[in-house]
């Protein structure tokens, strides 16, 4: 048992997913307990699993999910129940980590998916009514933090790494908090297919005439590669991780077109050189321009702006109540795929968090290219000598460029001028 008011981890069990082939009986997946405490405690808030040995499923797999909804199947537990003393209250998580599902190695390696059916049950008392966690909320994220527990269940899903299973808030001095959380395990028959005879699509058929759409959208498995799941040495599975920490602390799943680095931002892309009076200048701007207001061609979604101008570049900014610009960013979608914004400021304040991250693992990986200009600032540039691939410029003045070195960009400088150029 382990008390603390910092963040608490523990593994609390793991589903193992053990095709035993011979026969008409599959073994389908055994929970082990891993640690040596099988409870954690954090203020008065309890974490239990509850299990068999042994998890034994008869039916023939892989099988559709409307036939795993509706089978007995054997499942791992996970009970939820105490209360809380903290004056913030307490939240926690209960999510899917280490995931083993691949067969095979280097070019030949096969991803298996796992999918996973969650139920919640409250527990009922002697006197009939049940203990809950809380309300179920789709909402969960603006309800949180208020004198109610609340919480929110994926039902269903893919066991991948970090999958949120359930989430929940447990306010001060609620109680009653007892309930239930089940998970089960089964492989997918629409995701999985096994055959000898597929070519992967290489021609409309087969010679054994099975079409190319048998495989579509399926991992496709050799019987040679089905029947080495049995292995029990190196098993399907994942565990099962529950975290509780005080306060609020589980992040808000971002909206469709927000990006992580330019949290709260509002987006645009306005062309000065086409609109000069639509020239921008911050709050914070040493020029002393009146700060521009801005109440027209924002969007809260980047997809939104690159869909009407064209460009994988664009501005991110965020206004106070005057409608003034008061942060102001160059944004990007990196390889076709990854949106980045990165902060202009007027001291260069955060060129070192910009540097590091143009030139870290998400975006250009180690190579950009870093150096002092001939006003003796530094200056990291990535992609910024291309003309048709798309680049980022960070200055230690507070400078930042997203776009084209010849062409087209946008950028914010150390003055607190925000523009879109094309040359």
């Amino acid at each position: 048992m382990i008390k603390t008011k910092k963040q608490m981890y523990m593994v609390i069990g793991i589903f193992a997913l053990v095709l035993f082939l011979g026969g008409t009986t599959y073994a389908f997946f055994n929970y082990t307990r891993t640690g040596v405490a099988n409870n954690i405690r954090t203020g008065r808030i309890y974490f239990n699993t509850a299990q068999s040995n042994t998890l034994n499923l008869t039916n023939v797999f892989p099988m559709s999910a409307t036939d795993a909804g509706n089978a007995n199947l054997d499942a791992v537990s996970v009970r939820i129940y105490g209360d809380t003393t903290y004056s913030g209250g307490e939240e926690f998580e209960i999510s899917i980590v280490d995931v083993n599902n691949t067969i095979g190695s280097g070019q030949s390696v096969k991803t298996i998916p796992i999918n996973y059916i969650a139920l919640y049950s409250a527990t009922p008392v002697q006197s009939g009514d049940p203990n809950v966690i809380g309300t179920n909320s789709d909402s969960y994220f603006t309800a949180r933090g208020q004198s109610s527990p609340v919480y929110q269940l994926k039902t269903t899903g893919e066991a991948t790494n970090g999958e949120q299973v359930l989430i929940g808030y447990i306010p001060s001095g609620a109680t009653g908090i007892d309930g239930t959380l089940t998970i089960k395990a089964y492989l997918d028959s629409s995701k999985i297919a096994i055959s000898d005879t597929y070519n992967d699509g290489n021609t409309p058929t087969d010679n054994m005439g099975t079409p190319a759409s048998f495989g579509e959208g399926r991992t496709v498995l050799t019987t040679t590669e089905w029947n080495a799941l049995q292995n029990t040495q190196t098993p399907l599975s994942f565990k099962i991780k529950a975290v509780s920490q005080e306060g609020t602390w589980v992040e808000a799943p971002l909206a469709p077109g927000a990006i992580e680095t330019c949290p709260g931002c509002k987006f645009l892309y306005i062309n000065d050189d086409i609109n000069p009076e639509l020239a921008m200048w911050t709050t914070w701007n040493t020029n002393g321009e009146t700060p521009t207001v801005l109440t027209s061609g924002l969007y809260d979604s980047y997809l939104d702006v690159v869909s009407i101008s064209g460009k994988p570049f664009f501005l991110g900014v965020k206004l106070n109540n005057q409608y003034q610009i008061t942060n102001a960013y160059a944004c990007g979608i990196y390889d076709g795929s990854k949106p980045f914004c990165i902060e202009g400021t007027p001291d260069g304040s955060n060129y070192g968090n910009n540097s590091s991250f143009i030139n870290g693992p998400d975006l250009w990986n180690s190579t950009c290219e870093e150096y002092e200009n001939d006003s003796g600032y530094d200056v990291t540039t990535c992609d910024w000598d291309s003309s048709n691939v798309l680049g980022a410029l960070a200055e230690s003045d507070g400078t930042v460029n997203v776009g084209f070195h010849d062409g087209d960009y946008c950028g914010v400088n150390d003055v607190g001028y925000v523009a879109c150029r094309d040359y």
